[in-house]
């Protein structure tokens, strides 16, 4: 229909000065019928520049688009280069020899790998504030993912550029010290100290000796009573 439409549009087209050759010999009033041709030099105006704005917008969405495939690309690389510092951390020593000594190394890089995930997400409009908070809110219950982002929260993004990434990190900061509050409020539940299997094993033996000589006692008793009787 579309196309069908576009054919007839340049049929009319190519079609009126023809059209108007065979009227030119009739007693027609050209010059009424040229201020009315004149007056659609407006309308025509208005569609040139909706035209224009259409192209526009197509070319900002394009770039858009473009970019959005490019911050992909990033973070996939990103993904990879942590991925291997994960799995050897000889690699992850190359880059920062303090994360590759802690026992929490690879948490802390896993950390990072989710809020990169999570930084994506926000500036591509996939989530909102408020789905922020509470990824965040569950993310910061682990004391490792605080102290990962406490020491790296000054340094973790460049914000020069983009200045709405500033936004985003004084949000996840905000939401990182709440989780801190707390987790100092509420009391430390006491870890119980597991007993030694030895301990189990000689309190046990302990036990039954002296269930064993008790019967022994009684059996001994009860005997001197019947010989005295």
């Amino acid at each position: 229909m579309v196309l069908a439409a576009l054919l007839g549009i340049v049929i009319m087209v190519l079609g009126f000065p023809l059209l108007m050759v065979q009227f030119s010999g009739s007693r027609l009033p050209w010059d009424k019928l040229a201020d009315v041709g004149d007056a659609y030099g407006g309308a025509s105006a208005l569609l040139s520049a909706a035209a224009m704005c259409g192209v526009g917008a197509s070319l900002v969405y394009q770039q858009r688009q473009l970019r959005q495939e490019m911050v992909m690309i990033e973070r996939q690389q990103h993904f990879e280069l942590v991925k291997l510092a994960i799995e050897d951390k000889d690699l992850m020593r190359a880059v920062d020899g303090g994360l590759a000594a802690s026992p929490e190394g690879k948490q802390q890089a896993y950390a990072n790998l989710t809020m990169n995930y999570w930084l994506s997400m926000w500036e591509l409009g996939e989530i909102d504030d408020e789905e922020l908070q509470g990824l965040t809110a569950v993310m910061f219950q682990s004391r490792i993912a605080r102290t990962w982002w406490l020491s790296q929260e000054k340094t973790w993004l460049g914000t020069r550029f983009r200045p709405q990434r500033a936004r985003f990190m004084a949000f996840v900061s905000e939401q990182c010290a709440a989780a801190a509050s707390s987790a100092a409020a509420t009391p430390a539940v006491p870890t119980p100290v597991p007993t030694p299997r030895s301990l189990v094993r000689g309190t046990a033996l302990i036990t039954a000796s002296l269930v064993v000589a008790g019967a022994v006692i009684r059996v001994r008793q009860s005997r001197v009573r019947s010989r005295a009787c």
